[in-house]
């Protein structure tokens, strides 16, 4: 049997068996819908860091770019250039307040015009190493080293210890826009 269109009939009456799902199964439709929602946004920053880990490797500096958000970047590396420099507030005979005051504009034009993908990618090379490419670590040792978790539902940290006897390198993200982005770092320290 053939509809008006030419086809055959198993294909012309599919609509009969195309329907919207029962009321019964509304709930366990949407319940799966969520959790698989869920599953996606709690994996999302990790795929976000392999993401710039590849870019890095890779040295892809307009794949880097998309996953910084450069405002909020450029103010966290200011105020650790600064209190780098100045340290905590200066006492009254440490230095006056115009040669705190010249030293933070100092610092803040320096970063505002010298801050590019370009730079960020050997900075990340420099703190990686040459040496860390030819390395492989096994899950345990990565497992040490390796920190991540949400600290809010819009905002993720992930740190890394990269030279033991050192204070981990923590990268700070938040979803913006639709993606996971670097709002900040926080550099090692000796400890």
């Amino acid at each position: 049997m053939r509809d008006p269109a030419g086809l055959p009939f198993e294909f012309a009456a599919f609509s009969g068996r195309m329907t919207w799902p029962s009321a019964k199964r509304i709930p366990h439709v949407l319940g799966a819908l969520l959790v698989a929602l869920t599953c996606i946004y709690a994996l999302s920053p990790y795929l976000a860091l392999w993401s710039i880990s590849s870019a890095l490797r890779s040295h892809d500096t307009m794949s880097l770019a998309q996953h910084i958000d450069w405002s909020a970047l450029s103010t966290n590396l200011k105020a650790e250039a600064i209190d780098a420099l100045i340290g905590p507030p200066p006492a009254a005979d440490d230095l006056p307040d115009f040669g705190s005051s010249f030293a933070t504009g100092a610092v803040s034009h320096a970063i505002d015009t010298h801050l590019t993908p370009e730079l960020m990618m050997t900075m990340a090379s420099q703190m990686v190493g040459t040496a860390a490419p030819t390395r492989s670590y096994s899950i345990k040792s990565l497992y040490e080293r390796l920190s991540a978790h949400f600290t809010s539902p819009t905002r993720f940290d992930a740190g890394m210890v990269m030279t033991p006897g050192q204070k981990p390198t923590i990268v700070h993200m938040k979803f913006e826009q639709w993606r996971w982005k670097i709002t900040s770092l926080d550099l090692p320290k000796a400890i």
